[in-house]
């Protein structure tokens, strides 16, 4: 079951601040500015330092992962899509409670879908995933 315990609010300046926790979210890893980028209806709602997600897909998208291999520039083509149950803004001064699990990459100079940390098999669906300064780690 998912239950978000979390209600979003705005964190930067130009953000919508409704994030509606019934509806997915997507969510991918913003390398200019050191965060994760929070995604709704095609519109970036929010900013994060770490955030936790339920009934997630992690996703590639082929086409711009050809195009970053092909051109040696970085793209926004991986990315995560599920339920928002938390996150922290990157000024906020707390953390979340760390989740047991297993850890999950992207590599697209070595895979094409996001794997397994140990055991390099490809991970599609799980049912919880945790995001932070040191990656994800899923249940």
């Amino acid at each position: 079951m998912c239950t978000a315990a979390y209600n979003a609010r705005p964190c930067f300046t130009g953000a919508d601040p409704v994030i509606d926790l019934n509806k997915p979210v997507r969510v991918f890893r913003n390398w200019k500015h050191d965060c994760y980028s929070i995604m709704q209806d095609g519109r970036l709602k929010a900013s994060a330092r770490q955030l936790r997600l339920c009934e997630v897909e992690f996703r590639v998208r082929q086409s711009g992962r050809l195009r970053m291999l092909r051109n040696r520039r970085k793209n926004v083509h991986a990315y995560a899509i599920g339920r928002l149950l938390d996150f922290v803004h990157p000024e906020e001064d707390r953390n979340l409670e760390g989740m047991g699990g297993r850890g999950v990459y992207y590599n697209p100079y070595e895979f094409s879908t996001f794997v397994d940390g140990e055991t390099r098999f490809p991970v599609t669906f799980v049912s919880a995933a945790q995001f932070d300064e040191r990656g994800v780690v899923y249940v």
